[in-house]
């Protein structure tokens, strides 16, 4: 989940297409998809209508691998449209078959259609990829929902621990004194002589296990280690 201006949209994406992007062998961009039947005031389509918009997808997908090779890089569902992005290796006729399709096979529904050239593949990399703070933001959400799925209320505050590793004692040292600064406490500081980071810092902080408050945290632990060359390795907070 995301927000674009004033409004909230969910963006899926295939992550494993990072380390090869981009891909020579589809330089084109191919963006289309329905637009929600019934939507709410934030622009986001019913639970009832998902499985129908899923639907046009897939015969969309389907219907463009008979015209050319893709990759199918995400989907936007914002502002009453859900939309995949495709990358492609030739566009010819395609924005005519596929309007074709659309009024064909699904007549009811109003459709999107654009393309573009993308050799960089610029925007799966920097549109529909999530930014260091989004993936921050899924690592923490995900810790959280296993703490409720697990039976936990979060209701009460604790002790929430954050853990760091760093190169030199030093680094942890100034790290450790960021921290107090913030109202952190020291939990503990171990060595590990056999990992190339050995200088571990633990620090916590007594307080509600909410998403938001989580963020903060881990942003400027992760940020402040990463100025010293250190690494953040994630939070607990046990009931």
């Amino acid at each position: 989940m995301a927000k674009f201006g004033d409004k909230p949209g969910s963006v899926l994406v295939d992550l494993g297409l990072m380390p090869t992007a981009p891909d020579s062998r589809y330089p084109y961009l191919v963006v289309t998809g329905p637009k929600v039947q019934k939507c709410n005031k934030q622009g986001l389509p019913g639970k009832d209508e998902i499985a129908a918009l899923e639907e046009v997808l897939d015969v969309t997908g389907n219907f463009i691998t008979g015209v050319t090779a893709k990759v199918l890089a995400g989907t936007l569902t914002y502002d009453c449209k859900r939309l995949n992005y495709y990358y492609v290796k030739d566009t010819t006729g395609l924005r005519n078959a596929l309007t074709r399709m659309y009024s064909r096979s699904f007549p009811g529904y109003g459709y999107n259609i654009s393309m573009s050239l993308d050799k960089e593949w610029t925007e799966y990399k920097t549109f529909l990829y999530p930014s260091d703070a989004t993936f921050n933001w899924m690592e923490n959400n995900k810790l959280i929902t296993k703490m409720k799925e697990g039976g936990d209320s979060l209701s009460k505050p604790r002790n929430i621990a954050f853990e760091l590793y760093f190169r030199a004692d030093t680094s942890r040292s100034a790290v450790a004194a960021f921290a107090t600064a913030k109202g952190y406490s020291t939990e503990q500081l171990m060595n590990a002589k056999a990992t190339n980071a050995p200088y571990q810092l633990i620090v916590s902080k007594y307080t509600q296990v909410k998403i938001d408050t989580i963020t903060v945290m881990s942003t400027e632990l992760k940020k402040e280690a990463a100025k010293h060359h250190g690494y953040y390795n994630g939070w607990e907070a046990k009931k």
